[in-house]
C-alpha cells in the first residue's frame, strides 16, 4: 500500500472524522489502513504491527464505528492505561472505557462496571479473570476481543489465562489479534482462536532496532556493569535514558545506587500508584534515568529518551528490539548499549543476525567523558546564537589588555567548573503554591555523600505521594540535607523514610521547626559560618552536634 490512505476512504462515520480532523489525523497508517475495513466488516484479524506504527487506532475505531460491546487485553497496566487515553482522545467521551488491572483498588473497579455497563474494558489477564472469577464480569456479553501485544503476553506466562478469557467469550464473537512479531507460539494461538482471519503484515518481514539508533555491545563482568552505567551517563549526559534490568531485585540494587544521581525504579511488583508517579515524573522530565524490567519495554512513549542501557541480555532477539526501540524515536537519534559477558559471545552473533553489527564500547575512562563533554561543548558553541552584548564584552576585554585566546580560555575555565544546569534546573526547587506553614526535614547525608538536588526531590515524592509543588527550597550542605515542605507533610515522611536509602547510606530523616532557609541565591555553605544547624550547636571543632541529648538527658556536648 505505497499511497497514502486517507481515513475518510476508510468510510468512517461523521463524527469519528470530525474527531480525528480536531486530533490533526489526516492519513492512516499502514496498519490502520489495511486493519480498519475487514475489523468494520466483523472479520477476524491477525496483524504484525511494530510498537509506534498506530495500532491503537486500529482497533479502537472499528469498536467506536460498530458501537460493539469491546474488551481489550494489554500485557502491562501502563499500556492499558495508555488504550484507555487513546481511546477517550478518539471519541471525543469520557468514561467509554473502563481499566481493569492490577495494583489498583477492586473495589473502585467493580464501582465502575457498575456505573458504566455499557463501557469497552481494557484489562490485562490476571485482573479481568479475578473480576470473571468473583462474578463481577460476564464475557459472554461482549462481541469483539482484542488481543494487544499478543507477542508480550505469551512471553509474560498468560498463556492459558488468554485461552480461558477466549473460551469465556460469546460464541460468535469477533477477535482481533495484534502482535508485533510472530513466533511460532503466537502462530500457535492465532490458528485456535482466530476464524479465517485478515492477515496483515505491517512492519516488513522483520521488526529492527530504528535506523537512528546506534548500538553498541560491552563486554564486562556483572560486578563492574554498574560502575560502567555510572560513568556512561555521566559520559553521555542524556536527555532521558532507560536501563533495563531482567529481575525486580536487579532493579532495585541499580537504581539505590543510582539514586544520587536521580535514578527510579519500575518493575511489576510495585502498586499501580507507584508506577504511575514514576512514570509522570519521567514522562514531565522531573526524573531523567529509570531503571526497569521489561514491565517497561512496552507502551513507554517518551520521545526525549536518547540512551538506552541493557544490563544484561534480553530474554530473546524481539525484546532487544523493543527496549532498543524506546529511544530513537519521532526522527531523533539515540545511542544503546548491551552490556554482558564473556561468555555471551555466541548470544550477541545471534542478535547481529536480525540487527546488524553491534560496534564495540570499552567501559569509559575519564579522559573518555573528559572528550565526549567537550565535544558537547563545542557543539553547543556551534549552535549557539551570538548576542550583543558579547561582542561588546569582547571588545572591552581587548581594550583592558586580554587576547582573544585569554578571553576564550576564561570563559571555557567558568564554563567547565561551574554546577551542571541539570543539577539545578531539572527539578523545581521552589514551592510557590500555598499549602500552609512550612517547616525543614532534615535529612543525614549531604554534599560529601555526592547526592543531587534531583535525587532527594524524587525520593520526597515517590515516598510521600506529594501533591505537585510541595518540595521548596533544598540546602545541600557537607552532611546534611534540609528540604523545605508543608508541615503536615514531614511526621509522616520522617516514618516513611525511616528504612529508605540512597545509594547505600540511610537518610536518618528527622523534623526541625527552627531551621532558617537562606534568601534565594545565597549559598547554603555560608551557614556554616555561624548560627544553627537544624537547631543543633556547634561544638567546639566547629562541627554539628546532630542528637542533643543522651538517654540520661543530659545535654550531649563534645570534649
Amino acid at each position: 500500500m505505497s499511497e497514502p490512505v486517507t481515513f475518510e476512504h476508510l468510510e468512517l462515520e461523521a463524527h469519528l472524522l470530525e474527531r480525528l480532523d480536531a486530533l490533526g489525523y489526516e492519513f492512516a497508517t499502514p496498519v490502520q489502513a489495511m486493519a480498519i475495513p475487514p475489523a468494520i466488516e466483523g472479520r477476524d484479524v491477525l496483524a504484525t504491527a511494530r510498537t509506534g506504527t498506530g495500532k491503537t487506532a486500529a482497533f479502537v475505531l472499528p469498536i467506536l464505528q460498530t458501537h460493539r460491546a469491546g474488551v481489550i487485553i494489554c500485557p502491562t497496566r501502563e499500556l492499558a492505561l495508555q488504550v484507555v487515553t487513546e481511546i477517550e482522545r478518539l471519541s471525543g467521551l469520557d468514561n467509554i472505557a473502563t481499566a481493569l488491572i492490577g495494583g489498583a483498588s477492586m473495589k473502585k473497579q467493580i464501582q465502575q462496571l457498575n456505573e458504566w455497563p455499557d463501557a469497552i474494558l481494557v484489562a490485562t489477564p490476571g485482573r479481568i479473570c479475578d473480576h470473571m472469577e468473583r462474578g463481577n464480569v460476564d464475557l459472554s456479553q461482549y462481541d469483539v476481543l482484542v488481543l494487544d501485544e499478543a507477542d508480550e503476553m505469551l512471553s509474560m506466562g498468560f498463556a492459558e489465562d488468554l485461552e480461558y478469557i477466549v473460551d469465556q467469550m460469546n460464541p460468535d464473537h469477533q477477535t482481533l489479534l495484534f502482535s508485533a512479531t510472530m513466533p511460532k507460539h503466537v502462530q500457535k494461538l492465532a490458528n485456535k482462536i482466530l476464524d479465517e482471519p485478515e492477515l496483515i503484515r505491517a512492519s516488513g518481514k522483520e521488526e529492527r532496532p530504528p535506523s537512528l539508533v546506534q548500538q553498541f555491545v560491552m563486554i564486562c563482568t556483572l560486578r563492574q556493569r554498574v560502575d560502567a552505567i555510572e560513568k556512561l551517563l555521566m559520559a553521555r549526559q542524556p536527555s532521558a535514558a532507560i536501563i533495563f534490568c531482567k529481575t525486580r531485585n536487579r532493579v532495585e540494587t541499580v537504581a539505590d545506587i543510582l539514586r544520587p544521581s536521580g535514578a527510579e525504579a519500575i518493575h511489576g511488583g510495585m502498586s499501580q500508584a507507584e508506577r504511575t508517579r514514576v512514570m509522570n515524573r519521567f514522562r514531565e522530565g522531573r526524573t531523567n534515568v529509570l531503571v526497569a524490567t521489561d514491565v517497561a519495554a512496552r507502551g513507554i512513549d517518551v520521545d526525549r529518551v536518547d540512551l538506552i542501557l541493557q544490563d544484561d541480555l534480553p530474554t530473546d532477539d524481539d525484546t532487544y528490539i523493543h527496549r532498543v526501540g524506546r529511544t530513537g524515536r519521532a526522527g531523533r537519534t539515540g545511542t544503546s548499549v548491551l552490556m554482558v559477558g564473556n561468555r555471551a559471545v555466541r548470544h550477541i552473533k545471534r542478535i547481529e543476525k536480525r540487527v546488524g553489527q553491534l560496534e564495540r564500547m570499552d567501559v569509559p575512562t575519564q579522559d573518555d567523558i573528559e572528550r565526549l563533554q567537550r565535544g558537547r561543548l563545542i557543539e553547543e558553541f556551534a549552535e549557539t546564537e551570538l548576542q550583543p552584548s558579547a561582542l561588546e564584552t569582547l571588545n572591552a576585554a581587548k581594550e583592558a589588555g586580554l587576547s582573544i585566546e585569554d578571553v576564550a580560555l576564561a570563559a571555557l575555565s567558568k564554563l567547565l567548573d561551574s554546577p551542571k544546569k541539570a543539577d539545578t534546573d531539572s527539578v523545581p526547587q521552589v514551592n510557590k503554591s500555598d499549602n500552609g506553614p512550612k517547616a525543614a526535614l532534615v535529612l543525614g547525608l549531604g554534599a560529601m555523600d555526592g547526592i543531587a538536588r534531583g535525587a532527594i526531590t524524587g525520593m520526597v515524592y515517590r515516598v510521600g505521594n506529594l501533591p505537585d509543588a510541595s518540595v521548596g527550597r533544598i540546602e545541600i550542605l557537607d552532611k546534611i540535607t534540609a528540604v523545605e515542605l508543608p508541615e503536615p507533610f514531614i511526621d509522616q515522611l520522617v516514618r516513611d523514610l525511616e528504612q529508605e536509602r540512597v545509594g547505600r547510606r540511610y537518610v536518618r530523616p528527622r523534623r526541625s521547626d527552627d531551621w532558617t532557609f537562606q534568601p534565594e541565591g545565597r549559598h547554603p555553605s555560608q551557614r556554616r559560618h555561624g548560627g544553627r544547624q537544624a537547631g543543633g550547636r556547634k561544638g567546639p571543632s566547629g562541627k554539628h552536634n546532630s542528637r542533643r541529648k543522651e538517654r540520661s538527658g543530659k545535654t550531649n556536648r563534645r570534649r
